[in-house]
């Protein structure tokens, strides 16, 4: 690994003991967003291979092996694939889900055309250090008319975030290269994040041989009303409902958190 991934892979070993407990504090509705976009376009057969790529503890390995899909989950953590192992085996899905520590620029270890879907959950294309690299890779093992979805962190949400804290110089870098070093609880485990814009995403995916299928925020409303903390059930189901409704809205993209782009492999 080069410097930067291995600092990726020692703040996720570092985060792995509390990842899971932080996702289910804060993003249970983004969570719900997410499985209900992925839903939309599973494979009909369920025995093919779906790629879980930096998938980290395997939240959605997880998912989709409980709907009957066999798994190959992939990180640069190796602290996140132990996390991964012990729910595996807990619930059972060992025989469903193979792991294996991986950089998403370089699987050499699968061939071309080996998956149905390919899952970059969690941002990996905004942390691995070379998107294009990454991208390439995936589009690479994903079979024809394959689909390939990814999360990455949204520039509009980045530069909002730079701003309320002050940081000038970072907001000039983010603005001009996309870039920017997010500050972390310990400073060697600080690394740069690629941040992409709604048109960024969807020509890195077409430049790459995907017809994009979808684009939408996660979240975009929300998390800006104060109905969000709300333990109501009825609450909850109403900004789900929200969320889908427009989701999927460009006009909507600039308030959500993170991007998710869904493409087909022509």
């Amino acid at each position: 690994m080069n410097k930067h991934l291995k600092k990726v892979s020692a703040h996720h070993d570092w985060w792995s003991e509390t990842y899971d407990s932080d996702y289910s504090k804060y993003f249970t509705l983004y969570h719900k967003v997410t499985l209900n976009n992925i839903q939309r376009f599973l494979p009909d057969d369920k025995d093919t291979m779906i790629l879980d790529a930096g998938g980290g503890t395997g939240i959605w390995s997880i998912e989709l092996a409980k709907m009957g899909y066999n798994m190959v989950l992939t990180d640069i953590s190796q602290g996140m694939l132990i996390k991964a192992r012990e729910k595996f085996s807990k619930l059972k899905l060992d025989s469903k889900i193979d792991i294996r520590i991986s950089n998403i620029c370089n699987m050499t270890e699968f061939d071309d055309n080996q998956f149905a879907m390919a899952l970059c959950e969690g941002d990996p294309l905004s942390y691995c250090g070379d998107h294009h690299a990454a991208i390439k890779e995936v589009v690479r093992v994903v079979k024809r008319d394959g689909i390939v979805i990814a999360s990455v962190d949204s520039r509009a949400a980045a530069l909002n975030w730079l701003r309320e804290k002050g940081y000038q110089k970072a907001t000039q870098q983010l603005l001009e290269m996309g870039k920017v070093v997010m500050p972390q609880e310990r400073e060697e485990l600080c690394y740069v994040i690629h941040a992409f814009t709604p048109e960024e995403l969807k020509g890195l995916f077409e430049s790459n041989g995907l017809s994009v299928e979808r684009i939408i925020g996660k979240l975009v409303i929300a998390n800006r009303l104060v109905y969000f903390k709300s333990r109501d059930p009825k609450i909850q189901k109403w900004l789900y409902h929200l969320e889908l409704k427009y989701n999927d809205n460009p006009a909507f993209y600039p308030w959500a958190g993170h991007l998710e782009i869904v493409g087909r492999k022509r």
